[in-house]
């Protein structure tokens, strides 16, 4: 599950990440499945505009790992949760989300081949992307991303692993489009820019050299510090 969320108010920030990570993360790990949370703070990188916090956007992201055999009786006992923590207080009037999302994870995480590496400050930078219609075309469009793409970007700089999703539900009152892909880099980098640089020129040397797919379509891309990582209590912790 990815919950990408505002505070309202800025003057308060101390406040509203006491109530995230004292009592929201504690309450959801009280839903049977979900395993792990993690916490991101976005990033301003004001030198790559396609990957700079935009106005509209949450500044602050939750990753939630989930194991379940039953992933819509898992959402409606989050639902459930949300609206006890709404009638026993526990929840906050400082919280907006912007994205409620549940995506499925196509295959086990890839650590990069340096990924011993942990100098520098720890992010998570999130890549959406859209790329077909029609089941053929979009299992070679995967091919291609799991075979040339993800393996070239492994390489960069800093990079310590990928995990790739495919959107399973949108769980907003209102709809909102979201882009069909999401990659989770694990990244180790002095400054958000560098960050975003090292896959950057990655990518920019795949397109000189013609290795981009045509399908691929860019769905927006948001780079976040990373400020917490918990596992749900008894199966160890960071």
């Amino acid at each position: 599950m990815m919950v990408v969320t505002n505070n309202k108010d800025p003057a308060r920030e101390a406040e509203f990440n006491h109530w995230y990570d004292d009592i929201d993360l504690p309450d959801v790990f009280t839903v049977p499945g979900y395993m792990r949370a993690r916490r991101g703070q976005g990033q301003a990188v004001p030198e790559f505009p396609s990957a700079d916090l935009q106005p509209d956007e949450g500044k602050f992201v939750a990753l939630y790992d989930i194991d379940s055999e039953d992933i819509d009786g898992t959402i409606i006992n989050m639902l459930l949760l949300a609206r006890k923590m709404d009638n026993t207080g526990r929840s906050t009037d400082l919280l907006e989300v912007t994205e409620r999302l549940y995506f499925r994870r196509l295959a086990p995480g890839v650590n990069a081949p340096n990924s011993r590496s942990s100098d520098g400050n720890p992010y998570l930078y999130l890549v959406r992307v859209d790329c077909c219609a029609g089941v053929r075309a979009r299992r070679e469009f995967n091919a291609w991303y799991d075979g040339t793409l993800l393996p070239a970007l492994l390489q960069a700089r800093g990079v310590r692993r990928a995990t790739r999703y495919e959107l399973h539900r949108v769980v907003m009152t209102d709809p909102i489009a979201v882009p069909r892909y999401l990659t989770v880099f694990e990244i180790n980098a002095a400054s958000a820019a560098d960050a975003v640089r090292y896959l950057h020129d990655v990518m920019e040397g795949l397109r000189a050299g013609g290795r981009m797919d045509d399908r691929y379509r860019e769905g927006g891309a948001t780079l976040y510090l990373n400020i917490k990582d918990v596992n749900r209590p008894g199966k160890g912790g960071t």
